[in-house]
């Protein structure tokens, strides 16, 4: 009886909402820091639009990402919901405004300053784009992104059901230096619930239910600035 017990306590702790467990790639939340950002003097920050694409992976981490051309964003397993770049840099935007409020750029002056900085797929990188980015918004710090899965539930190209899933990466870059001070990353899905092992339960009764995949990308944003902290 008490091994069921703790088996029940477990499964349902599983399966309660918002409960994040490995994609095929593997659900990783990572933060990374150059040098201590506590004493240094911010006023302006800005979050360019998300770049769709992949620099560099846990399996395949490259040296000096941000100095890539956009034309290495590795897109060959993209699997972007339409518009998923503009939900996930509002999502990251909005939580940095709860946080640092008054210093964050407006998104309309950001997505102004974006459609003006002209871009070269093979001569232009990440970082060239972050620097231009944030001078024209005259910004201290400029978030990069960015985005290569945003995937809502339901059948894939084999017709087979999926959940939910997200992956992307954040850096931080100081305008003045084009310095990378600090990248986040983030992938994973919600579990597939393939059966219900204890033979009796059901969804409802635990509160089971299906995230989108906007509330696994805002999820997946604060785990990803978990570690995240300027003055």
């Amino acid at each position: 009886m008490c091994k069921r017990i703790v088996l029940l306590i477990t499964v349902c702790l599983v399966m309660l909402p918002g409960n994040l467990v490995g994609s095929d790639s593997g659900l990783y939340a990572k933060a990374h820091f150059n040098t201590d950002q506590s004493g240094r003097d911010v006023e302006r920050i800005a979050v360019m639009p998300f770049l769709t694409g992949q620099l560099e992976s846990p399996d395949s981490p490259i040296e000096n990402p941000l100095s890539q051309p956009l034309a290495a964003l590795q897109s060959g397993e993209l699997n972007l919901a339409e518009g998923g770049e503009q939900v996930l840099t509002r999502l990251v935007h909005n939580y940095l405004d709860v946080r640092y409020r008054g210093q964050i750029v407006a998104l309309e002056d950001s997505s102004a300053a974006h459609t003006a900085t002209r871009q070269d797929a093979t001569l232009d990188t990440p970082r060239k784009l972050a620097v231009q980015f944030g001078k024209i918004l005259q910004a201290d710090l400029v978030i990069v992104g960015t985005v290569w899965r945003f995937r809502n539930k339901g059948p894939d190209m084999a017709g087979q059901d999926k959940p939910a899933a997200v992956a992307f990466s954040i850096y931080l870059v100081e305008v003045e230096s084009g310095e990378r001070l600090w990248r986040g990353a983030f992938d994973g899905s919600q579990k597939v619930l393939s059966e219900d092992v204890l033979g009796g339960l059901k969804q409802a009764k635990i509160g089971l239910r299906w995230i989108s995949v906007t509330e696994l990308a805002r999820l997946g944003v604060k785990q990803a600035f978990k570690r995240f902290s300027i003055q």
